[in-house]
């Protein structure tokens, strides 16, 4: 069920292309398409490079920690015609080397990490404008990146983003609190008031932990476990439609397209619960908070979200986009896709798609 989970959370992140395969003709003899590695401190990154070699560039920031990048089936009908898309895998991830130093899977490495992944696209690409998009966890990699480097990024997307780690768990642990007590509330059956009065408990603890070394099980409580309890999901606000994702896992095409197959999928699949967890044991990552920090930033920013995205607090958006005090007023937009929740290219495509192309579009 977790794994299910975790790939729903990569892939919807690519199922935009279905609704929009028709709509941009590529031409061919304009179009790139190349894969190589990138080397940074002690290991090196895998990165393909799709699109338009005569147009801007788009940098895309996988989500996790520890996810990968297939994003060129995302993207490949709604970006690469306009755009040279750069896709890499981040340290340790997908394609990337194998990486187990526990010591450098730090935010501050990552930033790193990133710097000389876009020194190296602009001297290979040089004269061009850089521009990056950010999915869930990659959103939050993009500010930690613009607090460090906002001159060398012409525009950002942040996309079911957050600045405020701490903050998301405690929006979370709120919701099913309030869901537990109206259910109790509810039921006069004693199996049901103990499983309430014990999930109610668990929270509390939880809640005063201080989020440390437990909070990578402690999340896989009140993600995957309660919600089934408490009637609702983390991270889909239409759940009947993850059976699209089961289709594409099925599709021979998918996996050509992306230079993958189930073998390959399930190796980096392990390698993204190490990175995830290794993230997770630190007190730090897990009370990140930068909403002050991100007052500086002056680059043109869209963020968006799912309006019941209580992966990272439905608050979340609009708490960025008040931060955000450098940014002019025309460079700043904040949109909440309507009955959508972490999934949104699943949910919503037509919306995020429109979002995205319009953003880009005005700042490039």
């Amino acid at each position: 069920m977790k794994q299910f989970f975790i790939l729903s959370l990569i892939l919807s992140f690519l199922l935009l292309n279905i609704c929009n395969a028709q709509k941009l003709n590529l031409t061919e003899n304009k179009q790139t398409d190349i894969e190589f590695f990138i080397p940074i401190e002690k290991t090196n990154l895998y990165t393909r490079v799709v699109g338009n070699p005569e147009k801007p560039i788009i940098i895309t920031l996988h989500g996790g920690p520890g996810a990968f990048n297939v994003d060129h089936e995302f993207f490949r009908n709604v970006f690469e015609k306009d755009y040279l898309m750069v896709y890499f895998d981040q340290r340790g991830s997908g394609k990337s080397d194998e990486f187990i130093d526990k010591t450098m899977f730090t935010t501050d490495q990552f930033v790193k990490d990133l710097d000389d992944v876009i020194n190296y696209i602009k001297n290979k690409y040089p004269d061009k404008k850089i521009n990056l998009l950010g999915t869930s966890w990659g959103g939050t990699y993009g500010f930690l990146y613009l607090l460090k480097h906002q001159e060398k990024i012409n525009s950002f997307i942040s996309n079911s983003g957050t600045a405020n780690i701490q903050d998301n768990t405690f929006a979370l642990i709120k919701h099913e609190k309030q869901l537990a007590n109206k259910l109790l509330k509810k039921t006069d059956d004693p199996i049901k008031i103990n499983r309430y009065n014990d999930i109610l408990k668990k929270l509390d603890t939880i809640e005063n932990s201080g989020f440390n070394k437990t909070f990578f099980a402690d999340m896989n409580t009140i993600r995957y476990e309660f919600p089934k309890d408490l009637g609702f999901d983390v991270y889909w606000a239409q759940p009947e439609k993850k059976s699209v994702i089961d289709n594409l896992l099925k599709d021979p095409d998918f996996y050509t397209r992306n230079k993958y197959t189930p073998e390959l999928l399930e190796k980096v699949m392990k390698k993204f619960e190490y990175v995830n967890e290794v993230f997770h044991a630190q007190e730090s990552y897990n009370n990140l908070n930068i909403l002050n920090e991100i007052s500086v930033i002056k680059t043109p920013i869209l963020i968006i979200q799912g309006e019941f995205d209580y992966a990272i607090g439905v608050e979340s958006g609009k708490m960025i986009y008040k931060a955000l005090k450098a940014v002019p007023k025309k460079d700043k937009e904040l949109i909440y896709i309507k009955n959508a929740s972490h999934n949104v290219p699943s949910e919503e495509p037509e919306q995020l798609y429109n979002s995205l192309t319009t953003f880009f579009k005005k700042h490039n």
